[in-house]
């Protein structure tokens, strides 16, 4: 069948969309069921023919949730949209939705549509994730701890160089696997919260990151070059890619790191530039390149990949260039409008889910 019609096309949509949609209109104050799609269907286990002319609060609304539902009602009544997450209850059971309501009027009647996206089983392995990796750094913490302070005591006493050179080893190990772990329960952080991008002064956040840095790595020349101030669209933890970059050049690099702020075209730009050997294709490839994640690509830890997530979720991206001898970093961030218009997204590069690349 050829869909003509506004009207076909979207009757094609409301029937193949994966996601639950139900259409309501609402009678003294119900939301009574007038249709609902296939996927609805099978998501929540009611047929059509059960259901329709029903309240869908009757069906689907937990008792808990009660009053969450009646508000949505009432913004529908009032012809505003809906969005939120939400549990509501199948014939299997309840499960996590992403509820968004559609408003419209028709025959002076009010109705609407109500969008029910599936989270159950993200959500899920979200916190599964959440307690594998909780247990992992517990028991990696603990024990390398054990691990680094029975290398400490093998050195202090020991008068063989040769097995005192093995200690430092073990211990020197120990250690940069238990700051891996703390890598990990950064990044788990960063992928399970959730962030709400806003204007940052990313000017002054450079400076106060390039002082911490500095500290850190005394013998390494950081030098920064940024205006007073510089408005971006960024998260909370923009702070913590910076760093990873800065703590990156200064550990692999070479003896001086610029680090610079600069409004760029339509994006404005984090620059860390240093003079070291540079970044081996094999462990920039996956995260520059979006090239195949093998066992032999991680020998920077979880910096790098938490700087591209981070970049992601602020709207921008990450871009590496090798020229000249010196290695360049650019973070490009979505500048703040000062016109009450949201800047766009950077379309230069694909936006990848930071889940999708575990």
């Amino acid at each position: 069948m050829t869909a003509t019609t506004p009207e076909d096309r979207f009757g094609h949509l409301f029937t193949l969309i994966g996601d639950s949609v139900v259409e309501i209109e609402l009678v003294d104050d119900e939301p009574i069921v007038r249709t609902v799609n296939p996927a609805f269907e099978n998501v929540f286990g009611y047929g059509r023919d059960r259901i329709r002319g029903e309240s869908l609060n009757d069906f689907i609304v937990p008792d808990d949730c009660a009053d969450e539902a009646t508000r949505f009602d009432r913004r529908t009544a009032a012809n505003k949209p809906n969005t939120g997450l939400v549990t509501r209850m199948t014939t299997q059971g309840p499960r996590e939705f992403l509820y968004r309501g559609v408003p419209y009027e028709r025959d002076a009647g009010q109705y609407g549509f109500a969008i029910y996206t599936d989270l159950s089983d993200q959500r899920r392995y979200e916190r599964h994730i959440q307690v594998v990796h909780r247990l992992l750094r517990h028991d990696l913490r603990t024990d390398l701890q054990v691990i680094m302070g029975t290398a400490t005591q093998v050195v202090d006493r020991t008068t063989d160089d040769e097995i005192a050179a093995l200690a430092e080893t073990i211990a020197d190990r120990a250690e940069r696997l238990a700051t891996v772990g703390e890598e990990a329960k950064t990044v788990e952080r960063i992928l399970l919260d959730e962030h709400d991008p806003e204007p940052i002064d990313v000017a002054g956040l450079c400076r106060t990151v390039a002082d911490t840095v500095a500290h850190t790595y005394p013998e390494t020349n950081i030098q920064v070059s940024t205006p007073d101030t510089q408005s971006a669209i960024g998260v909370s933890r923009l702070k913590e890619a910076i760093e990873a970059l800065l703590d990156n050049a200064a550990t692999h690099g070479g003896d001086t790191v610029d680090l610079s702020v600069r409004p760029h075209g339509d994006r404005v730009v984090v620059e860390v530039i240093d003079d070291g050997p540079g970044i081996p294709k094999n462990e920039r490839a996956p995260v520059f390149e979006d090239s195949a994640i093998t066992k032999l690509e991680h020998g920077r830890g979880f910096g790098l990949w938490l700087v591209r997530w981070v970049a992601e979720i602020c709207g921008g991206h990450l871009e590496y260039e090798r020229h000249d001898g010196l290695t360049v970093v650019r973070l490009r961030l979505r500048p703040a409008r000062t016109d009450g218009q949201p800047p766009a997204a950077d379309t230069d590069h694909a936006s990848v889910s930071p889940l999708d690349n575990p």
